[in-house]
């Protein structure tokens, strides 16, 4: 597909611009980081305020991937995200009245069980009578919480859908080149090392496994892309993305992130061939991982990682028995065990009980039942390129979610970024399309409800023969 030319002459001179201030800005850092700082946020600041608030979103996106605070010295121990959350939210509400509009929030479902779930992070707090660990859980989720309405209030248009995707698996490449750095050079970002050979980055991804999570969600997309797309140049371009991708993970040995990789293969090649010969060639990648990867063939119940992962998996549903409604309160799973649970599942039944456990399964269900319905509907109406975005933010939430099932990442920041990134893609289609679309049913709650009593059993049946 060619690119008109006004279109080419914008992109190119937004590029050089881009590039021009990111020059400047470097050089400013250089002699007074302080200096910087006041510069970045004067001008993102008057951006968001007077000219388009879905920047302050794209910036509050770059610090939550690259995360500055967390290896720059003179940033270390500032709220950044919380200060960038909150000032972003402010600005909109601004910009929205001098331009004299109404704030109007999306009707999608995903808003009524993030609120629910931040509702049951702060009660499981005040069930204990801790009010001071109340109004510290509020203000640790609070930041993921406005992100996410930023996102699914921002990302109005396939264009800004397009434009977020992109964003996030550009500051994973960042993310991942790092680490490609770690392990040829010795360290990353701000010095970090390896752990135990195994390549990570930064703050709330400074574990391997993070890593390799992390990369698995953005790289349907670039596969996609590889897969789908009509231009040489953006296929080229797509690989070798895709290249670095996957020896990262290798490199992250990881794996959870090496079956998810698996996982992704069973998903697009089933898409692309049908499901006999699509799951047989996936299923072929994945016994590939499992042979040629690195530590899968540790995978037992006797192995020490494992065996800890089922410890605290059963002692996480003793805690989830005891305290079945409103839990052991926000962040205290490892008052009762030296390590986390090692599963968001485990740990959401645990900390927050079936008061928390419900709306995020919920969201969870509800971004992906949405966004696949409304990947159909795409296609069959023949927008092939929003529905290829649709599909990689439909396997991105799916591997997140795999792939947390043998992490503890119930609260994890890019969680919600994936689920606003559906909720918004929702949104978007509705308000675009001339029917009227219920998003979500009375029956839902019901089928909602029953899946999340399934699921406790089943698990509870699992621990019981393997335990």
């Amino acid at each position: 597909m060619e690119i008109p030319r006004e279109r080419r002459i914008i992109v190119v001179v937004t590029f050089v611009g881009a590039c021009l201030f990111a020059f400047g800005f470097a050089v400013l850092a250089m002699r007074s980081l302080a200096m910087a700082a006041v510069a970045w946020l004067g001008i993102l600041g008057f951006t968001t305020l007077f000219i388009e608030p879905f920047v302050g979103l794209l910036n509050y996106l770059a610090f939550l991937y690259i995360r500055p605070q967390d290896f720059v010295p003179a940033m270390e121990g500032m709220p950044i995200m919380l200060v960038l959350g909150g000032g972003t939210a402010a600005l909109v509400i601004l910009h929205s009245a001098i331009r004299k509009q109404r704030l109007v929030f999306a009707r999608v479902p995903q808003h009524l069980f993030v609120l629910w779930f931040y509702v049951a992070i702060v009660v499981s707090q005040l069930a204990l009578s801790h009010l001071r660990g109340a109004l510290e859980a509020s203000l640790t989720f609070v930041p993921t919480v406005v992100m996410y309405f930023l996102v699914v209030e921002l990302v109005t248009t396939p264009r800004r859908v397009r434009i977020v995707f992109l964003l996030l698996v550009h500051l994973t490449l960042a993310l991942a080149v790092q680490g490609l750095v770690m392990h040829f050079t010795g360290a990353g970002f701000g010095g970090k090392k390896a752990y135990e050979g195994r390549i990570q980055a930064v703050g709330i991804f400074s574990d391997p496994n993070d890593l390799a999570l992390i990369i698995n969600s953005v790289l349907p997309l670039m596969v996609l892309f590889f897969m789908q797309s009509r231009s040489l140049l953006l296929r080229i371009y797509a690989f070798v993305v895709s290249i670095i991708f996957v020896y990262a993970i290798f490199l992250t040995a990881s794996r959870g992130g090496l079956l998810c990789l698996g996982l992704m293969a069973i998903l697009l090649f089933q898409r692309k061939f049908g499901k006999i010969v699509g799951v047989a060639a996936g299923l072929a990648v994945m016994a590939a991982l499992v042979v040629l990867g690195p530590r899968m063939n540790t995978i037992s119940p006797e192995e020490a990682s494992s065996y800890g992962r089922l410890e605290a998996w059963a002692i996480g549903m003793q805690l989830f028995k005891s305290s079945p409604l409103f839990g052991v309160g926000f962040g205290n799973f490892m008052e009762y065990h030296f390590r986390t649970a090692h599963n968001s599942f485990v740990l959401c039944a645990s900390e927050l009980g079936l008061l928390g456990l419900y709306p995020w399964l919920m969201v969870i269900w509800m971004s992906l039942r949405n966004t696949r319905f409304v990947e159909k509907e795409l296609v069959a109406a023949g927008e092939r390129n929003f529905a290829m975005y649709t599909q990689a933010a439909w396997l991105s939430l799916l591997l997140f979610v795999a792939g947390a099932l043998l992490l503890s990442r119930t609260y994890h920041p890019s969680l919600f970024v994936l689920i606003g990134l559906c909720a918004a893609i929702s949104r978007v289609y509705v308000e675009r399309s001339d029917k009227r679309y219920a998003l979500i049913e009375r029956r839902d709650f019901l089928y909602g409800l029953a899946g999340m009593f399934a699921a406790v059993v089943v698990f509870y049946l699992f621990l019981r023969v393997v335990w």
